[in-house]
């Protein structure tokens, strides 16, 4: 038995708590050495050359060798590259997700984190108070959202579109393959941004007509996006703001994907009661996005997005639950309502006009 010095005190603190509110505590942290690492291409670099040592990855970077030091500490903590001896080289993770042009590339991501999101998150305390997106005030120009602030900033506005575009280039797989658009004559795709969406599904349904319905500075960079792809022969982009402008009359299918987030639960609402009356009868509506679990316990996803649409993005919206949408969509007069729980906490909820 051990002495009563050596024993461990009752209230003695979990090594394995104190490492999660290490993470929490010190997320900032983290997160700069993951920007940090990204916008050195220190994951591309070690995917090509395949191992180097620590002189030799400072000596590419063009850095010191103390600095690179510290970076390759934290990286390797974080599991984001693994040390053997004196060489380093990435995980399977980095290669997968933190490499450029990769297809499954989360650097937009992590760009869009560091140039947008992470100085107006620092607000969030005060956007809980005020219930609006303070963090706004880190941005010049006009406009109550984050989206048309980017408008006055071309470089902001394209590592915005990049993210999205990446998100969507991963989620649209699930919704292609999950989600069944035959029979869909003319889908409108409402806040489509630079027409990913569409063009992935259009590339499955050879027969499908799409637009993006979203701002000016938006459809711009759609429709060259649209005719780079050859596609304008069946796709396009028209012009709106979808609070103010009827929707067009000869789509039978609306898409509102990773959208309703943005929005508080009146403004989604009146969106579904637009779109119920611009479908024909047998028309849908699809909501696709992630998704709150019905129980609020998570996931983490939910958790993570849901402060920067409070704080930045539009000061009113969340991560939603599925049985929230059900719900607005019965109350708009969608008879048949149906959920398809999709992987990477996605579903997509469907709504029929009888």
């Amino acid at each position: 038995m051990l002495a009563m010095s050596e024993q461990t005190p009752a209230n003695a603190a979990d090594p394995q708590e104190l490492d999660h509110l290490f993470m929490i505590l010190g997320g900032h942290i983290y997160f700069q050495t993951l920007s940090a690492a990204v916008r050195f291409d220190l994951f591309g670099l070690l995917k090509r050359e395949g191992e180097l040592t620590r002189s030799e990855i400072a000596e590419q970077l063009g850095i010191e060798e103390q600095p690179a030091r510290i970076l390759l500490l934290g990286c390797t903590t974080l599991k984001l590259i693994c040390k053997a001896g004196s060489h380093y080289s990435n995980t399977d993770l980095a290669n997968r997700y933190l490499v450029r042009d990769e297809p499954n590339s989360m650097v937009p991501i992590a760009l869009w984190q560091h140039f947008i999101n992470y100085r107006p998150m620092s607000h969030f305390y005060d956007a809980i108070k005020a219930n609006q997106n303070v963090g706004l005030d880190e941005f010049e120009g006009q406009g109550d959202t984050l989206y048309q602030r980017l408008a006055h900033s071309p470089r902001l506005e394209k590592i915005f579109q990049d993210a999205m575009e990446s998100i969507s280039v991963q989620a649209n797989v699930l919704l292609a393959e999950h989600v069944d658009f035959a029979g869909v004559t003319h889908l409108l795709d409402v806040g489509g941004g630079n027409s990913a969406n569409i063009q992935t599904l259009a590339n499955k349904y050879p027969d499908l007509r799409a637009t993006v319905f979203d701002s000016p500075s938006v459809c711009q960079i759609a429709l060259k996006s649209i005719e780079a792809a050859g596609m304008s022969d069946r796709l396009n982009a028209v012009t709106g703001d979808c609070f103010r402008d009827a929707f067009p009359t000869d789509a039978d299918c609306i898409l509102f994907s990773h959208f309703f987030t943005i929005w508080s639960e009146e403004n989604n609402r009146m969106l579904l009661e637009k779109s119920y009356a611009a479908l024909p009868p047998g028309g849908r509506v699809i909501v696709f996005n992630m998704m709150q679990w019905d129980d609020e316990n998570g996931p983490l996803s939910a958790a993570w997005g849901s402060p920067y649409f409070l704080t930045l993005a539009t000061g009113e919206g969340m991560l939603y639950t599925a049985g929230d949408y059900e719900q607005w969509l019965r109350d708009a007069g969608f008879t048949s309502v149906s959920r398809q729980t999709l992987p990477v906490d996605h579903a997509a909820i469907i709504g029929v006009k009888g």
